[in-house]
């Protein structure tokens, strides 16, 4: 029989936040799949844990996904692990997960930490219809464009950014959305040094320096859209129209506020009087 892929998430930072379960599934497995794996290796040890580790970065992902499949194909259960986090997330994982799939293999994911959901929780913007992009693209006229197709979103939205680039992309930000436009920027999560920076993005633009350390994520509140200007009862009407149709109302309500330009969670709170 096939082994099992199993997808793990471990700390951020902390090293009190890996599960019982993740312990007990790197404790088991034959073989570990590890971004880095002198970074792993530290959290192997302090989990007391001793097994044959296999480098996974970026730039081998496909070829050491072969490998790990051939030793899956042998029935050897194989956890994969990203230097923090959930793997596939900004982090390589996701090929290996795609290849065990075509291959028929078992795949089942240990979950635990993820820095864009501790991030988007404690941002205090909506939590309820959100994106998330990851890292912008390191060409500039790329980036700016790219943020520019989102400046209308009324998600919240979700970046990665790391420390040198921190600067070019939130003036990149600036631009597209204007400085009124709120953000959190969150750095060293569940650290000694945990930061959140709060205010709008002209309040950024001159990032202090001292901060420029770590991982960082951006939450940027999604845009306004001036509600009072629609009727409430033409919301109602809306939504009824559809429900007549056969949509559900959560169908009813999203159909509503991409044609009205409205939040979903605003037309939803409307939508409950009917």
């Amino acid at each position: 029989m096939d082994g099992v892929l199993y997808i793990v998430a471990t700390p951020i930072g902390n090293l009190d936040d890996i599960t019982y379960r993740a312990v007990k599934v790197l404790s088991d497995v034959d073989l570990i799949a590890a971004e880095d794996t002198r970074h792993t290796l530290k959290l192997l040890n302090h989990l007391e844990i001793s097994k044959p580790l296999i480098s996974y970065y970026k730039e081998t992902e496909k070829v050491k996904s072969k490998i790990i499949i051939e030793k899956l194909k042998e029935g050897k259960n194989v956890a994969v692990v990203s230097d923090a986090g959930t793997p596939g997330i900004s982090d390589p994982g996701a090929i290996l997960c795609s290849m065990a799939i075509e291959e028929n293999i078992p795949v089942t994911a240990v979950l635990g930490p993820s820095a864009f959901v501790q991030a988007l929780i404690t941002s205090g913007f909506d939590t309820s219809d959100f994106s998330f992009y990851g890292f912008l693209p390191v060409k500039e006229n790329v980036r700016k464009d790219f943020l520019k197709n989102l400046k209308e979103r009324k998600e919240t939205l979700i970046f990665y950014e790391s420390p040198h680039r921190i600067d070019k992309t939130l003036s990149s930000m600036f631009e597209a959305f204007g400085a009124e436009r709120r953000v959190v920027i969150s750095r060293e999560l569940t650290k000694i040094h945990e930061e959140y920076l709060r205010g709008t993005l002209g309040d950024m633009i001159d990032f202090p320096e001292d901060a420029k350390r770590g991982e960082f994520v951006i939450i940027v509140e999604g845009a306004k859209n001036i509600e009072s200007d629609t009727d409430d009862d033409k919301i109602i009407e809306c939504i009824k129209e559809y429900l007549e149709k056969g949509y559900s109302l959560k169908e009813s309500v999203g159909i509503v506020s991409d044609e009205l330009n409205l939040r979903k969670n605003y037309v939803y709170n409307i939508a409950k009087k009917i």
